[in-house]
C-alpha cells in the first residue's frame, strides 16, 4: 500500500513531535526543579544569610544603645535603642512573611521569642532605673548578655545554614545539568538523525512532481498562462498543481484586466481628444471666422473635452497616489451633515433631470476629523453612482447612523442591483459596476476604487451590499 505524503509527513511529524514533546516535558520538569532550587535560594538561603547579618547588626546596635541609656540615663539613648529595637522587629517580620521555607520561618520565630525576652528585660530595667529604686544591676546585665549572646549566637547559626543550603542546592544543580546536558545531547542526536532519515524519503517521494511543476513555472515566467499541470499524485503535490492552476487562471484573468485597460483608455482618451483635434482642424480651416457663434461652440467643445481629458488624467494620479500613500490628507474637525448637503447639492440638477427623489437623513453628527475635499469626493462618487444606475422617478436614500467608535454612511438606490459575485470586484480600478440586467453603463471604473482608497486612508472601510431587482446600498464607515 502507497501512502500519500500527506500520510507520510503526518506520520514522521507525529513521531518528530512525540519525540519532542517527551524531551520538552523532560526539559520542563528538570527547568521546574531547577526554578524552584533557584526561588529556594534566592527566595530563602539568599535572604535569610542578608537578613541574619542586618539583624546581628541592629541587635548589637540595641544592646549598644541600652548599656550606654543604664550608665548616662539620657533619655536620647533610649530613645535610639527604640529606633533599633523597631527597625529590628520591622526586618524580622519581613523575613517571616519573604521566607517560605518551614525551617526558616521556625527559626525566625525562635529568634522572634528571644528577641521578645530580651527587649522585655530592658524595659523592666528602665523602669527601675526611672522609679530610682535600687535594684539587681548585675542581674539584668547578665542575663541581657546572655540572650543578646544567644541571639548573635542564633542568628550566626541561621545564616550558616542557609550559606551550607545554598552550596548543597548550587551542587545539586551541577550534577542534575550534567545529567540533563548529556541526555540532551543523545536525544538531540537520534532526533537529527531520525529527521535526516525522513528528509530524504519524503524528498525522493516528490522531486519528480517538483521537476514537472519547476518545468511549469519557466513556461509562466515567458507568459504562457495555461493552466494545464495535470499531477494526480501524490495528494500534497496534486493540491499544490491546483494551486499554481489556479495561479494561472488568475494571471491569464489580470492580463485581460491590462488589456481590458488599454482598450478602455484609449477609448476614453480616444473620444475627447478626437473632439479636439477635429475642433482644432475646422478652427485652422477657417469654418466659423465669419461666424462667431460656430466659432464659440467649436471652442466650447474643445474646452469641455480638455476638462474631461485633464479631470481623467488627474483621477488616474491621483488613485495611484492614494495605493502609493503619497497623496497628501488636510484633516480638519467637520460637520459632517453640512459636508453631505453641500456634496449633494452639486449633483441636485442631475436628480431633477430624471425626476430622481433624493432623501437625506443625515443630522446630529459628531464632528469628525476629516479631509473635507477628499470626503466630499467619495459622496460625489457614491451619489453620482447611484444617480447613473437609478431609473427614471427612481428613488436615493443618504442615511447615517453612529456604531461603536465609528460613523456609519449608506447611499441606498433603487436600481437594478449587482450580482452578488460582483460586489467585491466592483471597487477595484476600471472595473465597473455591472448591474444585474447586464447592461453597460459608461463610466471610467475608478469612482468607486477611488472611494475606497480615500476611506482607508482615512481609517475607515468602503462596502456594499445589492439584492438584483431591488437595488444597492453602498457603504462607508468613518472613526468617530
Amino acid at each position: 500500500m502507497r501512502f500519500s505524503i500527506f500520510t507520510r509527513l503526518a506520520t514522521s511529524y507525529l513521531l518528530l513531535f512525540s519525540m519532542f514533546a517527551g524531551v520538552s516535558l523532560f526539559f520542563i520538569s528538570h527547568l521546574n526543579r531547577f526554578n524552584q532550587l533557584m526561588e529556594s535560594i534566592i527566595h530563602d538561603d539568599t535572604v535569610i544569610m542578608e537578613i541574619s547579618d542586618k539583624l546581628s547588626d541592629l541587635l548589637l546596635a540595641e544592646s549598644r544603645y541600652d548599656r550606654k541609656f543604664v550608665v548616662l540615663k539620657d533619655v536620647k539613648l533610649y530613645e535610639n535603642y527604640l529606633q533599633a529595637k523597631t527597625d529590628f522587629t520591622t526586618l524580622l517580620k519581613k523575613a517571616q512573611v519573604e521566607t517560605f521555607s518551614i525551617t526558616s520561618k521556625e527559626s525566625l520565630n525562635e529568634i522572634e521569642l528571644k528577641h521578645t525576652i530580651f527587649s522585655q528585660l530592658i524595659e523592666t530595667e528602665k523602669s527601675l532605673i526611672l522609679s530610682a529604686e535600687p535594684y539587681p544591676t548585675e542581674y539584668y546585665e547578665d542575663e541581657k548578655k546572655k540572650t543578646a549572646n544567644a541571639l548573635i549566637s542564633r542568628l550566626a547559626q541561621i545564616r550558616n545554614e542557609s550559606e551550607s543550603g545554598v552550596f548543597r542546592k548550587i551542587n545539586n544543580l551541577r550534577e542534575e545539568s550534567i545529567n540533563v546536558s548529556t541526555i540532551a545531547v543523545i536525544i538531540t542526536t537520534i532526533s537529527l538523525l531520525t529527521g535526516l532519515l525522513i528528509a530524504v524519503i519524503i524528498t525522493r517521494s516528490i522531486i519528480t512532481p517538483l521537476n514537472i511543476m519547476k518545468a511549469k513555472t519557466k513556461e509562466i515566467s515567458m507568459g504562457n498562462f495555461a493552466g494545464d499541470l495535470h499531477i494526480t499524485s501524490p495528494p500534497a503535490i496534486h493540491e499544490l498543481a491546483v494551486s499554481i492552476n489556479d495561479m494561472c487562471h488568475k494571471l491569464q484573468a489580470i492580463d485581460t484586466i491590462k488589456s481590458d485597460f488599454f482598450s478602455h483608455m484609449s477609448h476614453e482618451l480616444r473620444t475627447p481628444l478626437t473632439s479636439i483635434q477635429q475642433g482644432t482642424h475646422l478652427l485652422i480651416e477657417g469654418h466659423g471666422a465669419k461666424s462667431p457663434e460656430r466659432q464659440q461652440k467649436i471652442l466650447g467643445i474643445i474646452a469641455h473635452e480638455s476638462e474631461r481629458l485633464i479631470q481623467m488624467v488627474n483621477a488616474l494620479l491621483d488613485l495611484a497616489k492614494m495605493e502609493a500613500g503619497m497623496l497628501d490628507y488636510n484633516y480638519t474637525a467637520t460637520d459632517m451633515a453640512a459636508l453631505v448637503k453641500e456634496s449633494l447639492s452639486t449633483l441636485m440638477p442631475l436628480a431633477e433631470a430624471k425626476s430622481i427623489t433624493i432623501s437625506n437623513t443625515v443630522s446630529n453628527l459628531p464632528r469628525l476629523n476629516v479631509d473635507q475635499e477628499r470626503i466630499k469626493q467619495v459622496f460625489r462618487n457614491l451619489i453620482g453612482n447611484a444617480l447613473k444606475f437609478t431609473p427614471q422617478h427612481g428613488e436615493i436614500k443618504i442615511g447615517a447612523e453612529v456604531a461603536d467608535e465609528y460613523v456609519q454612511f449608506s447611499v441606498t438606490d433603487t436600481g437594478p442591483g449587482i450580482p452578488a459575485a460582483e460586489l467585491e470586484r466592483i471597487f477595484i480600478k476600471f472595473q465597473q459596476v455591472i448591474p444585474a440586467t447586464g447592461e453597460s453603463i459608461k463610466g471610467t471604473g475608478l469612482g468607486l476604487a477611488t472611494v475606497r482608497q480615500i476611506i482607508l486612508a482615512h481609517g475607515g472601510k468602503a462596502w456594499a451590499t445589492s439584492q438584483e431587482g431591488s437595488g444597492s446600498t453602498f457603504y462607508i464607515s468613518l472613526p468617530a
